[in-house]
């Protein structure tokens, strides 16, 4: 029953969109706390040969101080996941998906980002080995944009002897903000909540093998 219900409250938060995976764990509104809402943009470069359009893209995020209260399989922790399909936007540099998630006030902190693609042969992840602590506050009856992650590809030389570049199969996301465009989008998408005030949320980190300014 759990699993239908979450089924149906992703299918909620992404507007249908198939390309959008959101999971958020039902005991974080079991104390009836105020709500806010997390607003951003995941997609992909799409320039080539750093293309990330065939990278999937997932971003792990969790209340602060919830890091020992939490296993390995990930229980209790929101995802956020796109493969670039069905995208909310495209033009010839990026195209993507918004997001919108009612979550309860508080302070909440991006700590994982895994990146999954191909080289051809094999399947190859990319994901940070230390938690990455990238904090941001929800706060009630208010959109936190959080801004727009890009999968971006690392290259790769098919040969010394033509010098051609690919994408790799490994990536990393690359985070800018685009907030006329997602703030539009977001009253499209979800007009019930266009008065809503949309505030930028400044996140700070440095660059690392899966996150980049």
């Amino acid at each position: 029953m759990m699993k239908t219900l979450l089924v149906f409250f992703t299918l909620l938060l992404t507007g249908c969109s198939s390309g959008l995976q959101v999971s958020v764990p039902d005991s974080y509104f079991e104390q009836n706390k105020a709500t806010g809402y997390l607003v951003g943009s995941l997609g992909a470069n799409t320039e080539w040969p750093k293309t990330g359009k065939n990278l999937i893209s997932t971003i792990n995020i969790r209340p602060i101080g919830t890091a020992h209260d939490i296993t390995n399989t990930l229980d209790g922790v929101i995802t956020i996941t796109s493969n670039n399909e069905d995208g909310h936007f495209e033009n010839p540099n990026v195209s993507g998906h918004l997001f919108s998630i009612e979550l309860p006030v508080g302070e909440y902190e991006i700590f994982s980002i895994k990146l999954e693609g191909s080289d051809g042969n094999k399947t190859l992840t990319t994901q940070n080995r230390k938690d990455m602590h990238v904090r941001f506050e929800i706060e009630p009856n208010k959109a936190s944009y959080i801004g727009q992650f890009l999968a971006v590809s690392r290259i790769a030389k098919k040969s010394e002897l033509w010098n051609l570049q690919y994408p790799s199969g490994y990536g990393y996301l690359q985070h800018s903000y685009d907030q006329s465009r997602d703030e539009s989008l977001f009253t499209e998408h979800y007009p019930e909540n266009k008065t809503m005030p949309f505030n930028l949320e400044l996140l700070t980190f440095s660059n690392s093998r899966v996150l980049k300014n």
